[in-house]
């Protein structure tokens, strides 16, 4: 009977663990996705250019310079389009979920010449899984 009392034991306190270790990773991914919107938001702010619907619109036209700006954007974007990945991930891609806690719409259509032009042709193919390309294009239509 002893043995039955330590083996359910063992048991509950396993799960006890599992359970606090899952939260414990959902808290700390809620707070580094916390900590890359404000990243993101600080750069917005300290140049902003780059959520100008003009500046955005000149992506297709003028990628390919070397200039500061194009390569800030280029930066930028990614740094974007990552963070939107990650908390897609973070929800399992319920719209409702993301969208209760940023407003991606507006991001990915102001951005849009960047996803559909980006400065290496291959790299949205390459860099993002196909369930996130979908979430964008769905945007996009």
């Amino acid at each position: 009977m002893e043995i039955y009392s330590t083996i359910i034991a063992t048991i509950i306190s396993s799960l006890v663990a599992v359970i606090f270790g899952h939260k414990t990773n959902k808290s700390n991914d809620k707070k580094a996705l916390q900590e890359n919107l404000d990243t993101i938001i600080k750069i917005a702010i300290e140049y902003p250019y780059l959520e100008s619907k003009s500046f955005a619109n000149s992506w297709k036209q003028y990628k390919c310079e070397e200039t500061d700006s194009y390569i800030r954007y280029d930066n930028y974007c990614t740094l974007l389009f990552n963070y939107i990945e990650r908390l897609c991930k973070h929800h399992k891609f319920n719209k409702n979920k993301i969208e209760n806690e940023v407003y991606v719409k507006d991001w990915i259509l102001l951005h849009r010449q960047y996803w559909e032009y980006p400065h290496n042709p291959q790299e949205n193919n390459s860099g993002y899984s196909i369930q996130f390309r979908l979430f964008i294009e769905d945007y996009l239509k």
